[in-house]
C-alpha cells in the first residue's frame, strides 16, 4: 500500500509517496523494484526476483516520486526511488551507533535535473534528524553525486589478485584450524562471525539479511536463483571458536580461478589462514577478491610479496553527519588533547563551531558547542564525514582546500582525528 506524504516541498507536478513493505509482494513493491532495475540498467525482474525483493525490503521505507497519471513511459512505475532503513555503524572502540542507511537511489533518465533527488535526500535527512539519528550512510555507484548533500568518503575498499600457482608460501604458521563447510548449513555461524567483526572494526556497517543468502549461494541476483558453485571455508581459533568464514566460486568445471564472494575475518590470523587454504586448493592458479582490509597483513605474511597484487582502490562507505554533538560524543578517540573546528553545511543540519576535549586516549570526549569561530579550523560537513573514521587526514584535506586554518589548527585536526586502527567496512547496501 502507498501512503501520500509531504514532509518536504516536492517539485510540481510530482508527488512524494511512501510505499510500505511488510515482506509480502504487492503491486506497489513490485513497481519499486522495477523502477530500481530500470535505474541501474538491470534486466527486467522475474517473478522470482520480485519475490525475493519483497522479502529483503521488509520494514524499509521505500520512498518514491511519481508524476501525474497516466505515465506515458512506464505506467505504474515511480520516476524516482530511495530506500531508507535504520541500522548501525561502529564509531570506534566497539560502539555501535544507530544510523539511517540509504540505498536503491534512482531517478529515471527522462526526469533528471528537476530536483527529484534533492527532494528524496532532504526528506530522508529531515526524518533522520527528527528521529535523533546522528548519521546517514550510503554506498555509491557514482562518486560525483553525494558530496553536494554533505556525504564524505568514510571507508575505502581494495581488490586483490593472488598468484596461487605454488609460489604462495607464508613466512609463519597461522594459529587455529581451517575446514570446509556446507555453505547452506552455516547461516548462524556466518552471523556470529560477522557480529564479532562488526563489534571489532571501526567503520563497519551492519549487514542486511540478503548477505547471508548471497554468501551461501542460496540466492544470486546475477542468476535469478541459486549459485551452486559456492563453496565455504571456516577458520576456528585455538579454543575452537569460529573467527573467520569465506565463500568462494571457482570459475568453471576443473577451473583455475577463484573469485571470493564474501570473506569475514575477525583476526589477522584468521584472515591469513583463509588465504593460505584458498591458495592450496588443487588446480587453482589465481584468486581474486574485493573488499580486502586496507590494513591486511597478507603482503607482509608471504615469502614473495609479488604474489599479492592490489588491483583497485575505491571508496565504499559515505557518511553524512547530521548531529555533531552526538557524533563526536560516541566516537572512539585514540589521542589525548583538544581541537576546535567550525563546520559549514549548506543544508543546515551540522552548521556550527565545536570544541572537543579528550582527557586520555580511549576516554570519551567532552563536546562543547561554542559561539566564537575565530580560533577554529573551518571545514565542510563532507570533510568531517571523511575525517570521522580516520580515513581522511587533516593535512590532506587542507591541501585539497577542504579545511582552512593556521598550521597549528590543521595539525590539531589531523592529530585528534587520526586513529590507531584502520577503518574496515565489508558491507555494501
Amino acid at each position: 500500500m502507498a501512503e501520500s506524504t509531504s514532509p518536504v516541498q516536492v517539485p510540481d507536478p510530482y508527488r512524494l509517496e511512501l510505499v510500505t513493505s511488510d515482506g509480502s509482494r504487492t503491486e506497489a513493491v513490485d513497481n519499486v523494484q522495477r523502477a530500481v532495475a530500470l535505474g541501474f540498467h538491470l534486466a527486467q525482474p522475474s517473478d522470482a526476483v520480485l519475490e525475493h525483493y519483497a522479502t529483503y525490503v521488509e520494514g524499509e521505507r521505500l520512498w518514491t516520486i511519481r508524476q501525474p497519471d497516466p505515465d506515458p513511459e512506464f505506467p505504474g512505475l515511480p520516476v524516482a526511488t530511495m530506500a531508507a532503513y535504520p541500522s548501525t555503524i561502529n564509531t570506534g572502540h566497539g560502539h555501535l551507533e544507530p544510523t539511517t542507511f540509504i540505498t536503491d537511489v534512482t531517478v529515471r533518465s527522462s526526469h533528471r535535473r528537476r530536483g527529484l533527488l534533492r527532494t528524496l535526500m532532504t526528506n530522508a535527512l529531515n526524518r533522520s534528524k527528527e528521529e535523533g539519528l546522528p548519521f546517514a550512510a550510503l554506498t555509491a555507484t557514482e562518486g560525483s553525486i553525494y558530496g553536494r548533500f554533505g556525504y564524505g568518503i568514510s571507508t575505502r575498499a581494495q581488490n586483490v589478485e593472488i598468484v596461487a600457482d605454488g609460489r604462495f608460501k607464508l613466512n609463519h604458521e597461522p594459529s587455529g584450524t581451517v575446514s570446509m563447510a556446507d555453505p547452506l548449513a552455516i547461516d548462524d555461524l556466518r552471523l556470529e562471525v560477522f557480529s564479532a567483526f562488526h563489534q571489532a572494526h571501526r567503520g563497519s556497517h551492519n549487514r542486511e539479511p540478503w548477505h547471508v543468502d548471497f554468501a551461501s549461494g542460496r540466492w544470486d541476483p546475477q542468476k535469478d536463483g541459486p549459485n551452486r558453485r559456492i563453496r565455504s571455508i571456516v577458520h576456528h581459533d585455538d579454543d575452537g571458536k569460529p573467527d573467520g568464514v569465506v565463500s568462494y566460486e571457482i570459475d568453471k568445471d576443473f577451473g583455475s580461478k577463484i573469485t571470493v564472494v564474501d570473506m569475514v575475518a575477525t583476526t589477522p590470523d584468521a584472515e591469513v589462514a583463509l588465504w593460505e587454504f584458498l591458495a592450496s586448493i588443487d588446480l587453482i592458479e589465481t584468486i581474486k577478491a574485493w573488499g580486502v582490509d586496507p590494513a591486511t597483513p597478507l603482503p607482509w605474511a608471504v615469502e614473495d610479496p609479488r604474489v599479492v597484487k592490489f588491483t583497485r582502490h575505491s571508496d565504499l562507505g559515505w557518511l553524512r553527519i547530521l548531529d555533531v554533538d552526538r557524533a563526536m560524543a560516541v566516537r572512539g578517540w585514540d589521542h589525548q588533547g583538544s581541537v576546535t573546528f567550525h563546520v559549514t553545511d549548506s543544508m543546515g543540519y551540522a552548521e556550527g563551531t565545536w570544541r572537543i576535549d579528550v582527557d586520555a586516549p580511549g576516554a570519551p570526549a567532552t563536546v562543547t558547542r561554542v559561539s566564537d569561530s575565530t580560533d577554529a579550523a573551518t571545514l565542510d560537513v563532507a570533510a568531517l564525514g571523511s575525517l570521522y573514521f580516520g580515513v581522511g587526514r587533516g593535512f590532506s584535506l587542507a591541501a585539497a582546500h577542504r579545511i582552512t586554518g593556521t598550521d597549528e589548527q590543521i595539525a590539531a585536526v589531523d592529530r585528534m582525528f587520526s586513529t590507531v586502527d584502520v577503518a574496515h567496512n565489508i558491507s555494501e547496501f
